[in-house]
């Protein structure tokens, strides 16, 4: 008896073979694409958080600068706020002591700089130093090719350092302009507006000598009537 039922030949399943073995290749291929879009976005997301936080950090401090000299390590009295084209140091308030449980005020002295193409940001223990303080370093942003900062003056230009020639009598700046290059994401550029720092109030009133203070009179009294 004959029989009909025939199986698939050599070729037609070498062709099969074939188009099973392309289709998979672009399977391969598709995956592996998503798997780098997937990497490539979560780098792009951990990449803007650090950069939220370098600044959320910059503008907490700067925003809270006080005119507050202080002691360096080598016994030299820095001022209040200095800064230069690549790194700022400067005296602000913020630091959080709930209910002094640490032996330390709420005045905290800080410096931001580039360090080995990092933007760090330094904090010293105690305001007045000895030669026995040491800092201490967070890197806030690696990748950094460039760092600028500018110091607005009440003239309203833009300085490579602080104090500035013609400003000695501005003891903090009006505002600083941070300018940040990132390998892989370019320039960046952000304005901190800093507080203005009080003007001194003016002499009290002298009292002629061997006289005492004028003191106001005492409700219900004569300006020359004693106090009981």
């Amino acid at each position: 008896m004959y029989n009909n039922k025939r199986g698939f030949t050599l070729l037609e399943i070498l062709i099969a073979l074939f188009i099973f073995s392309i289709v998979s290749m672009i399977m391969v291929g598709a995956l592996h694409t998503v798997f780098n879009s997937q990497s490539n976005t979560a780098k792009h997301a951990d990449a803007i958080t650090q950069l939220q936080i370098a600044f959320l950090l910059m503008s907490h401090d700067l925003e809270q600068t006080i005119n507050r000299p202080v002691t360096n390590a080598k016994g030299i009295v820095e001022g209040p706020f200095i800064g230069t084209h690549d790194s700022v140091t400067f005296t602000h308030a913020g630091f959080a002591n709930p209910q002094g449980s640490l032996l330390q005020s709420t005045l905290q002295r800080t410096a931001y700089s580039l360090q080995n193409e990092s933007l760090v940001r330094s904090l010293w223990p105690v305001l007045d130093q000895t030669q026995k303080t040491l800092p201490s370093y967070r890197t806030l942003l690696q990748s950094v090719t460039d760092l600028r900062f500018e110091y607005l003056d009440s003239k309203g230009k833009f300085q490579n350092n602080w104090p500035a020639e013609d400003q000695k009598q501005d003891i903090i700046p009006r505002a600083i302009r941070v300018t940040i290059t990132l390998k892989n994401w370019g320039t960046l550029t952000q304005l901190f507006l800093m507080p203005q720092t009080p003007k001194p109030q003016g002499p009290a009133q002298a009292s002629q000598p061997g006289q005492p203070n004028a003191q106001p009179p005492l409700q219900g009294q004569p300006p020359n009537a004693a106090p009981n």
